[in-house]
């Protein structure tokens, strides 16, 4: 629907919302307004795509592989290189541009087409009652004081452990062929590869 058949007509918009509708039309813009699926047969949906909000580490500190598991609030917030959305972050010549709009006026904005009932003709933002309404519905599977979903940064020898605990038994693997070399050496001479640890 259009925004002149529910309001009124669209002279009944605040000057701040007409302004942003003048340049961010609706047509395209707008969160109501459903991409059309590439021609390759894959969904809208990319299938891997980075986001600035992800974390590249682990709980342990330890660099982890990107994580491109889409989850239903993450799907939302997906934008395009044609049709930039102004309310989420973009990538552009290899580093990420911040939004032209920052969150509190993304929520001024939210706010003010909420109350003037073209709320879906805005672009999809972190700010909208859906993707609010979708990541309540994902956090609520966490339970307060369990650790499920959360990332706990732990102690530093904690976040080490496993990477010291794995050369550990690697050197243990390797030690009779070290002690073969150190009795054929002649128990340390001519040694040049002390272990490192």
């Amino acid at each position: 629907m259009s925004a002149s058949k529910q309001t009124g007509t669209l002279l009944e918009l605040p000057q701040r919302l007409v302004n942003f509708f003048a340049r961010y039309p609706p047509q395209t813009h707008s969160a109501a307004v459903r991409r059309p699926a590439p021609a390759n047969g894959e969904g809208y949906v990319p299938t891997k795509v980075e986001s600035p909000y992800t974390p590249d580490r682990d709980a342990k500190g330890a660099p982890g592989e990107k994580k491109y598991g889409w989850t239903p609030s993450r799907a939302l917030l997906v934008t395009s290189d044609e049709l930039r959305n102004p309310f989420l972050p973009h990538k552009r010549f290899g580093k990420w541009e911040a939004p032209k709009y920052g969150l509190r006026q993304q929520a001024d904005l939210m706010k003010l087409a909420i109350k003037y009932n073209v709320g879906e003709l805005l672009p999809p933002s972190r700010k909208s009652p859906e993707f609010k309404e979708t990541r309540r519905a994902e956090r609520g599977l966490q339970v307060k004081g369990t650790g499920v979903g959360h990332k706990v940064k732990g102690h530093k020898w904690e976040r080490t452990m496993e990477s010291r605990l794995e050369d550990r038994r690697k050197a243990m693997e390797g030690m009779p062929e070290m002690v073969r070399m150190w009795k054929q050496r002649g128990h340390g001479r001519g040694w040049r590869q002390w272990p490192k640890r």
